[in-house]
């Protein structure tokens, strides 16, 4: 029995679900500097965890939505910055999908938590 060699592009494709786009989208987030997931009382206020991520896909276009949250006192510019780069870089690093758009959005700046070692005034 012989084989016929099958076109590269007739050997089926790559399917990445929605949800798992949306999660490399948060994990990018959570990478860059500056990005934290500690914000007391967020949940009790809003009921949602930071970073959050909302995709947008089109065949092979995507949009992205992305909400930080960021310590104090990081310039919000930079990191919204380097989220969208975070974030894009990692989407197109797939090789299926062509970044449109990524929209960084800072829902909370917690304030940082004195250490131990720290004084505290009364």
């Amino acid at each position: 029995m012989t084989e016929t060699a099958v076109e590269p592009g007739e050997r089926g494709s790559l399917e990445i679900k929605h949800k798992a786009v949306e999660r490399l989208a948060v994990l990018a987030a959570r990478s860059t500097d500056a990005v934290t997931d500690r914000h007391p009382g967020l949940r009790v206020l809003g009921g949602r965890e930071l970073p959050k991520a909302d995709v947008t896909i089109s065949g092979t276009r995507v949009r992205a939505k992305v909400d930080v949250a960021v310590t104090w006192p990081a310039p919000l510019a930079e990191v919204a910055a380097n989220v969208r780069a975070a974030v894009a870089r990692d989407l197109s690093e797939l090789g299926i999908y062509t970044v449109d758009r990524v929209d960084v959005t800072v829902q909370c700046v917690p304030a940082e938590t004195a250490t131990d070692d720290e004084g505290r005034v009364q």
